[in-house]
């Protein structure tokens, strides 16, 4: 069974599914009120302060031909790439930026063609055309193969985000979805099967020439694009992984168990072949590329692997974490490393490179800003919503204890919500939306129990990749409600 058929198998239940308004029907509050970051650690909370300020000055508000949008390219390029709005979207959403994500993703998913052999536009500029100079016509132009499944699993953390149906049932995205891993992996030979024996160039016209760009890089299947003769790179595998776990899981959004089931086998192939044929164990790293005669050599891209949670065994993670703090990189780099970092418990790294980034020489590039705003909010504040568990999970991940911190009106679901930490053995949930939620309520240590509304939830622990522990509970919070958990010590 292809992801076409399964698409088609769902959007009678799709469209009848019940939508969170995102827009109508909720409170809007002024921007200069959402996603306000306070905290007594004042380095953080400047870094904060700077790129908020930052990434609100890269927003358009809908004067343009294209719509809303926000900049998500190089600087001054007046324009939004795939790669860019897929990392940089979480960081809108929690700017409030909820109808721009919208209308760059549909901008992005609409344009999909089999004239362009199921590629989209990788770039689109404010007039709603594809920027020129990644774009001449349907036969020639720049493209990055693992685009389609960066914007695919980032659809899917919008629709975490907002609940929004749209993600899940409008056409547009429904098509993209299908044809992404269906149609467009056949047309460029990126099955499990066919991968490690693709061309590095393919679907090319009749005059091909290996000195014009819009003939070689139509079709980059990498997001490495300094070496040539590149058949195919780690970071593409690793975003193939996600973007069938990611379409299993928008099946899973609709109840259909069966065929999400089916379609994140199809992502556990790409697993196996990461696991097994680009671990170099001598060296103890992945490769990042393989050229077209079958040599695989080191490089740059082998922290997608980690982005895309492509692999699940801690002791290569740690490796990646490893090397890349033994490394130089670029800024578009360090904008992934405070949320990927947060996330595996390297706070002291991560707050590095939170605080460092507002003084890079490249700051000004727009991924800056919104990869810090991430890397706060979901990072240090441990801030991550889920539409469909209905759960909202927080950590205070700081370096000082007694650190006070707080996050006023983030956007999400069909409103906001704010979490204050009060060091590490108190929090306090402000859930201004429709939706009773369960809040994933965790605490640095080990504890028995956490109290919230003079109730005793017994605590889980779980120890991050670090080795920090952390105790959390499941806290009932019920739509436009506060609630405050603090630890039990016994």
């Amino acid at each position: 069974m292809d992801f076409k058929t399964i698409i088609l198998m769902m959007l009678p239940i799709l469209v009848s599914a019940c939508a969170a308004d995102t827009e109508s029907g909720s409170k809007k509050l002024p921007r200069e009120q959402v996603a306000v970051f306070t905290s007594t650690d004042i380095k953080l909370q400047k870094s904060y302060e700077w790129a908020r300020k930052t990434a609100l000055s890269y927003t358009h508000d809908g004067a343009d031909p294209v719509g809303l949008w926000y900049d998500a390219a190089y600087p001054n390029r007046e324009s939004f790439c795939m790669r860019n709005v897929a990392h940089q979207s979480v960081g809108a959403q929690i700017l409030g930026l909820t109808p721009h994500n919208k209308n760059m993703f549909s901008r992005l998913v609409e344009n999909i063609s089999e004239g362009k052999d199921w590629c989209g536009y990788w770039e689109i500029n404010r007039y709603n055309k594809p920027t020129p100079a990644d774009y001449s016509n349907d036969r020639e132009f720049w493209y990055n193969l693992g685009a389609n499944f960066d914007v695919l699993q980032a659809c899917l953390k919008m629709y975490r985000w907002t609940g929004d149906e749209d993600y899940v049932s409008d056409r547009r995205f429904a098509d993209y979805y299908g044809k992404s891993i269906n149609e467009y992996v056949k047309r460029w030979c990126l099955s499990p099967e066919d991968i490690m024996s693709r061309s590095p160039y393919m679907n090319y016209g009749r005059n091909f020439d290996l000195n014009n760009k819009f003939h070689t890089c139509r079709g980059i299947p990498s997001y490495e694009e300094e070496i040539p003769d590149i058949a195919v790179g780690v970071d593409l595998i690793a975003a193939l992984y996600a973007g069938f776990k990611s379409a299993g899981e928008f099946a899973g959004a609709t109840g259909n168990d069966s065929i999400a089931g089916h379609t994140e086998n199809l992502a556990a192939g790409y697993r196996q072949l990461l696991e097994e044929k680009w671990w170099d164990a001598g060296k103890s790293c992945y490769h990042s590329h393989m050229l077209s005669d079958g040599k695989m050599e080191s490089g740059n891209v082998y922290p997608y692997v980690l982005w895309f949670g492509a692999t699940d065994d801690e002791r290569r993670q740690k490796q990646i974490l490893s090397d890349i703090r033994d490394r130089e990189w670029t800024v578009e780099y360090l904008t992934y490393f405070p949320a990927l970092f947060y996330h595996h418990g390297y706070i002291s790294e991560a707050y590095d490179y939170l605080t460092i980034l507002p003084t890079n020489s490249s700051s000004h590039y727009p991924e800056v800003s919104f990869g810090i705003i991430e890397g706060c909010v979901c990072g240090a504040m441990g801030f991550n919503p889920d539409y469909k568990s209905r759960r909202v999970a927080t950590a205070h991940k700081c370096l000082d204890d007694s650190t006070i911190s707080e996050i006023r009106n983030v956007r999400v679901f069909d409103g906001y919500m704010s979490v204050l930490h009060s060091g590490i053995e108190s929090t306090e949930l402000s859930n201004d939306t429709s939706v009773d939620v369960e809040w994933e309520a965790a605490f640095k240590g080990d504890y028995a129990y956490i109290e919230s509304g003079g109730s005793l939830y017994p605590a889980e622990t779980h120890t991050d990749l670090k080795g920090n522990v952390f105790s959390k509970a499941l806290i009932p919070v019920a739509a436009n409600a506060k609630v405050r958990a603090e630890v039990v010590r016994i």
